[in-house]
């Protein structure tokens, strides 16, 4: 079918059954149990408290909304193994104590939202490694998985995930948004942006949103 003045390509993209969407790069978590450890390196510059704790929720959060099928070890109780266990170095020790299939680190080395040198704007900044963990049955020659041993964890994906907000500049204090407004936004965003390593996304989602709730 041909329409008069009508690029035949742009019809068969609106008469596609789906929104094309960006591959997610990591491990897919679907039907997987999953462990999230948020460590937040002394010299990251974060501005408040808690850091861990509250990026490790919105990307949780997240998660949940676009995977279904996923079990997440609550944060309340990896929060007591990691307390248990100060010296831990590697996140398969986490995934095993929960017999998880999947332990996924998130290591801030820098995380701000205002600029020490500009203190009238706010401008959200974060640099983040990413390490995934898988654990798995050993296998013999034959790649046959050995269930009469215990599993063995691996690193199966890492890379680098930095964010800025907002892409168009900073925001002024003058312009009534408030730091902690502006703090809520930021958080949900990175939280938002680490999924897409383990969920697709549309192409539109990189838009960012920026609309401030003035009760926050």
């Amino acid at each position: 079918m041909s329409l008069p003045g009508c690029d035949p390509r742009t019809l068969l993209y609106f008469l596609q059954p789906f929104e094309p969407t960006i591959p997610a790069p990591g491990p897919s978590l679907k039907g997987k149990k999953v462990v999230v450890l948020t460590h937040v390196n002394p010299g990251a510059g974060v501005d408040y408290q808690a850091l861990d704790r509250e990026l490790t929720r919105e990307f949780i959060i997240a998660l949940r909304k676009k995977t279904k099928k996923i079990d997440v070890v609550e944060p309340d109780r990896v929060n007591a193994w990691v307390e248990a266990h100060p010296t831990w170095t590697d996140p398969s020790e986490a995934a095993k104590a929960f017999e998880a299939d999947y332990a996924i680190l998130f290591d801030v080395s820098h995380f701000q939202t205002e600029d020490p040198r500009s203190p009238d704007l706010m401008e959200g900044t974060s640099n983040i490694h990413i390490q995934v963990w898988e654990m798995a049955y050993p296998k013999n020659t034959k790649g046959k998985e050995l269930k009469d041993q215990e599993k063995e964890g691996s690193k199966v994906y890492e890379e680098q995930a930095d964010t800025t907000f907002p892409v168009r500049g900073p925001v002024s204090r003058d312009t009534g948004v408030s730091p902690s407004s502006f703090r809520i936004k930021f958080l949900k965003l990175v939280g938002t942006e680490l999924t897409w390593h383990f969920v697709d996304h549309a192409p539109g989602d990189d838009i960012q949103d920026v609309k401030f709730n003035p009760n926050q």
